[in-house]
């Protein structure tokens, strides 16, 4: 499921660490380039795969401090792959609103 999710996240442009579970994607700002994270966690005691903890701050304000997607374990692959797809769209849509992402419009 771990793979699935990863390869989800790849497919839209979002890399992975090559040591932890989080993912990155670049975006342009009014400024410089900023860089948008997202983590992957899995929790034991529920048994699924969340990511969470975004984070992409623009004049003091995390966009994505509220994101997240839940995977449990029991999801299909193509529920995974719509569910990655989903919060991908809600990211960026966020992301777009951030006061140094404005400015470039």
């Amino acid at each position: 499921m771990k793979e699935l999710i990863i390869e989800a996240l790849a497919q839209l442009g979002w890399r992975k660490d090559k040591i932890v579970d989080a993912f990155s994607k670049t975006f342009e700002t009014a400024v410089v380039p900023k860089r948008a994270s997202i983590w992957l966690h899995f929790d034991a005691e529920c048994n699924r795969w969340w990511l969470r903890h975004g984070d992409f701050t623009s004049a003091g304000e995390n966009v994505l401090a509220t994101t997240h997607a839940i995977f449990p374990v029991s999801m299909s692959p193509d529920a995974i792959e719509k569910t990655v797809a989903a919060l991908v769209a809600e990211m960026g849509r966020n992301i777009s609103r951030a006061w140094s992402v404005r400015l470039l419009g």
